[in-house]
């Protein structure tokens, strides 16, 4: 579909332009100047008078800060003229079931002590999608890194649909035969899945597999392959896998964790891993909350620190004390092992009064970060677009297809990563 390749190449286009500001860590903020390096002078220099707030308003009076705004928006999946609503998806399928017999409408009460809220929407979305699917063309589904079988059970329980979970995870596995050994004591039924420990690659023979644990099932052309937030390269294997599977007729996929992905697939451009990480922020959270952790700013400032003491790429991590940046600044220091190092002079950790002192000399770097952020948030939405649409590129250049689309499947500000690949071969 041309549809998806010219807008992969805008995508691409505003990639290049503002390379600089996507690829950039905020760590580096204060040491590498990236208030000065990254973003063009005439939106630098609107920037400068804004507050932190405005910069979240609809209708914003700024040019340059609106034209950037409205080109982002533009080039988010959610205005790609060929990303299609889930209510649209079944209209895919030859087989369509009519109105009467439609099950997306049906109510399944789907809460669960096993599942938070937000599992249970995503759980209860998908599930009667692939539902209808797996009905509608009497397949079995193939659940790829099943994970804790969530999907796979819901499909069993209320649907009574053939499924195959896999997933590489001693753990879940476990986790997942306690649960559907609870579900058959309380329905008192047997329920049709098969959980199977295997790592999955591009050479996984699923036919094998779904023969081995459904001897009686007659494989052709029926199966379905599916995973709920796929993660990272599992994506890139699972869709590889089926390009060349001849019996699984359907993919369709929920990709999440960007940044654990180390390959594009269209070799038309290489996501830098400070890309792909902010591929996996959340627009519409970030509007909503318009809140900022002080753990941004305070690592900024610790990173002046460490480079005056000598350290370099240095990785600090999460979950420090945040009330002030003086013990914040102290438990990185001390967790890095400064104290132990003496090759330079400064490696004691600086006093409570020393920290204040140096955090007070760059407190006016604070809004500047936050609004620098706030634009990189923007951008993530054209870094996930550009990311998704060079998957479906690459299925729709690699294999004789009936129907390939991008489906937004979940409300965004419940589950960022909304988004799934769908393909009939």
């Amino acid at each position: 579909m041309m549809e998806y390749e010219n807008y992969f190449e805008k995508t691409l286009n505003f990639i290049s332009i503002y390379q600089e500001l996507i690829d950039c860590h905020l760590v580096d903020f204060i040491t590498e100047k990236l208030w000065n390096k990254c973003l063009p002078e005439k939106l630098k220099s609107e920037l400068e008078s804004i507050d932190t707030t405005d910069i979240w308003m609809e209708n914003n009076t700024r040019p340059e800060l609106s034209n950037f705004i409205q080109l982002t928006r533009s080039l988010s999946l959610e205005s790609c003229p060929a990303v299609i609503c889930v209510d649209d998806l079944l209209k895919l399928l030859p087989q369509f079931p009519s109105k009467e017999q439609s099950i997306k409408n049906k109510f399944i009460e789907s809460k669960s002590k096993f599942m938070n809220t937000k599992k249970s929407y995503e759980i209860d979305v998908l599930g009667k999608i692939i539902a209808e699917m797996a009905l509608s063309t009497h397949s079995l589904v193939i659940d790829a890194g099943a994970g804790k079988g969530y999907l796979s059970t819901y499909l069993s329980e209320h649907f009574d649909v053939p499924v195959l979970a896999i997933d590489s995870s001693h753990t879940c596995h476990k986790g997942a035969i306690n649960r559907q050994e609870k579900i058959q004591k309380r329905k008192q039924s047997l329920t049709k899945i098969r959980y199977v420990i295997q790592e999955l690659d591009e050479t996984t023979d699923y036919n094998k597999i779904v023969n081995t644990n459904y001897p009686d099932w007659s494989v052709n052309r029926n199966l379905i392959l599916t995973g709920l937030h796929t993660c990272g390269m599992l994506v890139h294997s699972v869709m590889k896998a089926f390009l060349h599977a001849k019996d699984i007729h359907l993919l369709f996929i929920v990709p999440c964790c960007y940044h654990l992905t180390d390959e594009s697939l269209s070799g038309r451009w290489i996501f830098s891993k400070n890309a792909r990480m902010l591929a996996q922020q959340s627009i519409e959270r970030s509007r909503h909350n318009k809140y900022f952790t002080p753990s941004l700013f305070y690592r900024a400032v610790l990173q002046v620190i460490l480079h005056s003491m000598g350290y370099y790429n240095t990785k600090v991590g999460s979950g420090g004390p945040l009330d002030n940046f003086a013990d914040y600044a102290k438990w990185a220091l001390s967790k890095i092992g400064v104290d132990n190092k003496q090759v330079f002079i400064t490696s004691k950790i600086p006093s409570t009064r020393a920290l204040q002192k140096i955090y007070q000399s760059h407190i006016h770097f604070e809004s500047k970060l936050h609004l620098f952020q706030t634009l990189r948030i923007y951008t993530s939405s054209v870094v996930e677009a550009a990311i998704m649409l060079d998957r479906i590129i690459f299925l729709q250049n690699n294999a004789q297809h009936s129907k390939i689309a991008i489906v937004r499947l979940f409300d965004p500000t419940v589950s960022p990563r909304c988004y799934g690949i769908f393909m009939i071969k």
